[in-house]
């Protein structure tokens, strides 16, 4: 019955705490609270996303898994705004990161063109 009830999960039935959803959850909560399809939110289940992995996650993980870079975005968004998001997210964790992020702001800033932006990505 375990599939009838990955079906029926309800939004108000979800823990208040985050850390605490199951993988089923956490792939309802990415469907309809962030938006993402279900192709994109299935790779959050054969990973076994849970919620206290989810509160780990940081965009590069999410990309290193299939996720596509604009559902990526949106789940590190909401996942922010969960009290979550990985300490090794953080912009002070890694000064590359955080170098690569203010040249991506400086372009974005400035309409540079696609190839500059593509070596700042990389």
């Amino acid at each position: 019955c375990r599939e009838h009830f990955a079906g029926s999960i309800n939004m108000t039935a979800l823990p208040p705490d985050p850390k605490g959803w199951i993988v089923e959850q956490v792939k309802q909560w990415a469907m309809e609270v962030v938006g993402i399809d279900a192709e994109d939110a299935d790779k959050l289940v054969v990973q076994k996303i849970d919620g206290e992995a989810l509160s780990e996650m940081t965009e590069g993980r999410l990309r290193s898994v299939g996720v596509p870079l604009g559902a990526a975005v949106k789940l590190m968004k909401k996942i922010e705004g969960l009290g979550g998001g990985g300490g090794s997210s953080s912009v002070a964790a890694e000064p590359e990161l955080s170098s690569k992020r203010a040249r991506l702001d400086a372009i974005t800033l400035q309409e540079g063109d696609g190839a500059e932006l593509e070596s700042v990505l990389w």
